[in-house]
């Protein structure tokens, strides 16, 4: 129902860090991120209708220190039915293999508290701009009209917390 939220009257924008916590991971690895939608390209479940699943599993991956042998259980309807944990373990590291010394290391709170200081900072900029923001787990909605400003200042916070600036996306909200 976030189409339903106004700012100062006006129709919210919803911005959104893209594809955040596995950024977030090749940062840690001390790697640069890939362009793209990261949960997109995992060979065997590319088809937008596994997004979620890829999500869910990639991220009980970060939070692990042992490997992943079954699915958690509120993602089996999300991936395609008889699919063990450990094929689509085996596929997200085929598709992230940068990313094998990091996955099951444990270091998922590090990254929250990481996606947590670049949105505080975000919101920081924007509060010093003037401009009122909702935060929205790894995004931000604003006024639409402040939604340049908001990704500039979003862009601005991840490089000067992360090293690197992360790309920001606009998800449409229909009225």
């Amino acid at each position: 129902r976030r189409h339903a939220i106004r700012i100062a009257g006006q129709p919210v924008a919803d911005l959104d860090f893209a594809s955040m916590f596995l950024r977030l991971a090749y940062l840690r690895a001390g790697l640069m991120p890939p362009a793209g939608d990261l949960y997109a390209g995992v060979p065997g479940l590319s088809d937008a209708r596994w997004r979620d699943g890829v999500k869910g599993v990639a991220s009980a991956m970060l939070f692990r220190s042992s490997p992943l042998t079954r699915l958690p259980r509120d993602l089996k309807g999300e991936l395609p039915p008889g699919l063990s944990g450990s094929r689509v373990r085996a596929a997200i590291l085929t598709a992230h293999s940068g990313l094998a010394g990091v996955f099951e290391t444990g270091c998922g709170l590090g990254l929250m508290f990481t996606e947590s200081r670049v949105l505080l900072a975000s919101l920081r900029r924007l509060r010093d701009e003037g401009v009122a923001a909702l935060p929205m787990h790894d995004g931000l909605m604003v006024a639409r009209s402040q939604a340049g400003l908001a990704e500039l200042a979003m862009g601005d916070a991840s490089e000067e917390v992360t090293g690197a600036r992360l790309p920001i996306s606009l998800k449409t909200l229909i009225e």
